[in-house]
């Protein structure tokens, strides 16, 4: 939720919106990582102070805290409803494979900001390491819960089991981020994405 502070404090304009601020933040950190991004240049992008984006969200390690836990929210929550939301379970893995493909090959950023930020130097970095182990932990249960269902209907073999399908799809996942990261062509990428869907499934489609 937006939220515009109504009553100005000193060196914060009228109209200040937090959320449109860290979604700067997020887009800068992830094209430049933590060491290429000042908190002079986010300031400047959403028209506000330096001090008075220190007010808001504290110093720069804090602030990048705070825009992974944007991030996951904007970007990785929206994928994770859509595979949930999608009735046939060869589609939904499919549509989210590509989604991650899409996510991570911008035209100005790659990868995973997540990920960039967890490999980072910031004074931050443990608890965003410890985030980010959440995140995918989290993921990886709600795939295997899925799994789970299909197996009980029988449209999903037994072997392996839905916490190994699971995990290994969110690995799989990762791993196209980091190619995108490296270089990767969207194409080429999108195409791998495809092809690792049976061997998720296997037969049982």
């Amino acid at each position: 939720m937006v939220t515009n502070i109504t009553k100005r404090a000193p060196g914060r304009p009228k109209g200040f919106a937090l959320d449109e601020a860290l979604d700067r933040a997020v887009e800068m950190f992830w094209e430049h990582g933590y060491e290429g991004v000042d908190v002079d240049r986010i300031a400047r992008a959403v028209n506000v102070t330096k001090p008075a984006l220190y007010r808001a969200f504290g110093d720069k390690s804090t602030l990048l805290l705070k825009a992974v836990e944007r991030y996951a929210i904007t970007y990785g929550g929206p994928i994770m409803a859509a595979f949930q939301a999608e009735a046939d379970i060869y589609k939904a893995v499919t549509a989210l494979l590509e989604a991650t493909v899409n996510l991570a090959t911008g035209e100005t950023r790659g990868g995973c900001m997540m990920v960039a930020a967890a490999l980072g130097q910031s004074e931050r970095v443990l608890e965003i390491r410890s985030y980010l182990a959440s995140g995918l932990t989290a993921a990886a249960d709600i795939i295997a819960k899925r799994f789970e269902k299909e197996m009980e209907a029988g449209r999903l073999s037994g072997t392996p089991s839905a916490k190994v399908r699971g995990r290994a799809l969110v690995d799989l996942m990762k791993g196209l981020q980091l190619r995108a990261k490296a270089g990767i062509e969207r194409d080429e990428l999108l195409q791998d994405a495809r092809s690792y869907v049976p061997l998720i499934l296997g037969d049982q489609i």
